[in-house]
């Protein structure tokens, strides 16, 4: 083999030397490429096309550290007014909605198809109108796994995703409750739509989600349990055990939006809820009236019992202990005076029944109809009684929109948001033994 390799060498020297020196200046070129320090490399990957940004599934959150602070420079944004409506049913009872903006027929009766959901908060129903989030819903459904929730949760037909578009709030809340005809209100449910448009291009989209969930959710919590376990409908305020443990005064706040959203009772507890369970450490109304009381907390989770967790108040206004000195105080020989009090005290309570109707009146505006020509309208009303009111509330059109205690309330009716037309104000009065009278003058808006 060797004598044919020295034979081939012979006769072939030149191209063979050719060959050799091309291959020794190739490996060469090599090693001094690969050690060169001012090379230049060229990554192949960058030369490919890029993805696409439109989200198709749940994004990897971000550090939390760094949404926290992006969120805290621009908080989500809700909606700055809300409905209320109410029907009456085949049966006798009445059925009110609730809604933090315009509630959406379409919306409302897929949530109310989905039907009730199970016990825990991975069973909510998830709908993704979008068609972008498949993924989210198991995402926010672990995230409110680790909120505040009880057997409510069942009652949350739905967690709605649409892109609603530029309609100033990202997250809305819709609930309902039905009153039979004995005054009891017996069933309650809601859903959640949440609003990708404002979010769906910022790296924290999910963190967003959830935050605008955790708030959502806070309503659907406090409300249901203040229906049906405290039996308050939507025109009554939270027990007052809330506003002294919070502390919130009552004073420049309201339990519908009259006062506008950041005073709003409903939103306000809706933002305790987000701010001690949220993570996120966000509170809307933290600049007017502070940071809930870690005491809030004990109180959100005493809620469903329908008991505050405050029981002092409850001896303090016992007095059957002060009869105590009757056995030393009253001798054997004078049961007469013992027999004969017990009678003046009832036969002098029985007159004190009070049927009398309070009067109302509508202060402002000053004439019916009044014709609205321009910018916000004052409307006021003043009620009287021979006990004492105890509430006056205003309609438009049937429709509460404003309640206050005592017997005066003042209010503004916005010109945004209100159509031209023509609108009945009503003023109902009610006065502490349940007593009521009513007063009402139509508004023609002009523009």
């Amino acid at each position: 083999m060797f004598s044919r390799l020295k034979i081939f060498l012979a006769k072939n020297k030149k191209p063979v030397l050719i060959l050799v020196v091309a291959l020794v200046f190739l490996a060469a070129s090599i090693v001094y490429s690969a050690y060169n320090p001012n090379k230049i490399t060229v990554n192949p990957r960058k030369t490919t096309t890029p993805v696409a940004t439109t989200q198709t599934s749940s994004p990897t959150p971000p550090p939390k550290a760094a949404a926290k602070k992006a969120i805290a420079k621009d908080p989500p944004k809700y909606a700055t007014s809300g409905t209320t409506s109410t029907s009456e049913n085949s049966d006798g009872s009445k059925t009110t909605t609730v809604s933090e903006a315009p509630v959406n027929p379409e919306n409302q009766s897929k949530a109310a198809a989905a039907g009730s959901s199970g016990s825990t908060p991975v069973s909510i129903h998830y709908i993704d109108e979008t068609g972008k989030y498949p993924n989210l819903g198991n995402e926010l459904a672990n995230y409110l796994s680790g909120l505040l929730w009880s057997n409510e949760v069942s009652s949350l037909n739905a967690i709605i995703v649409e892109d609603a578009g530029n309609t100033g709030w990202a997250g809305l809340y819709s609930g309902s409750y039905t009153k039979n005809s004995g005054g009891q209100i017996n069933s309650a449910w809601g859903y959640i739509t949440l609003n990708t448009y404002y979010y769906q291009n910022s790296p924290y989209f999910v963190d967003y989600m959830k935050l605008i969930l955790s708030h959502e959710y806070g309503h659907h919590y406090s409300l249901y349990h203040k229906w049906i376990d405290w039996q308050l409908d939507v025109s009554t305020r939270f027990p007052d055990s809330y506003y002294s443990v919070r502390p919130l005064p009552k004073g420049p706040t309201a339990p519908d939006y009259s006062l506008g959203w950041g005073n709003c009772d409903a939103e306000i507890i809706a933002e305790d809820y987000s701010y001690l369970y949220s993570g996120y450490g966000v509170h809307a109304m933290a600049g007017a009236y502070g940071y809930p009381s870690a005491g809030t907390k004990t109180w959100l989770k005493n809620e469903p019992s329908g008991s505050s967790g405050v029981s002092a108040p409850e001896p303090t206004a016992a007095p059957q202990q002060t009869p105590a000195p009757e056995p030393t105080a009253a001798p054997t020989a004078a049961p007469e005076a013992s027999v004969t009090a017990v009678p003046v005290a009832t036969t002098t309570a029985a007159p004190v029944a009070d049927t009398q109707n309070p009067s109302v009146i509508i202060t402002a505006p000053g004439e019916n109809p009044y014709t609205w020509t321009n910018g916000n309208l004052a409307v006021a009303a003043t009620a009287t009684d021979n006990v004492a009111v105890l509430k006056i509330e205003f309609y438009v059109n049937d429709q509460l929109v404003a309640t206050q205690n005592g017997g005066s309330i003042n209010r503004t009716w916005m010109q945004n948001g209100t159509p031209a037309g023509a609108y009945t104000l009503k003023a109902k009065a009610y006065d502490t033994s349940g007593n009521t009278a009513e007063t009402s003058i139509v508004v023609n808006k002009t523009f």
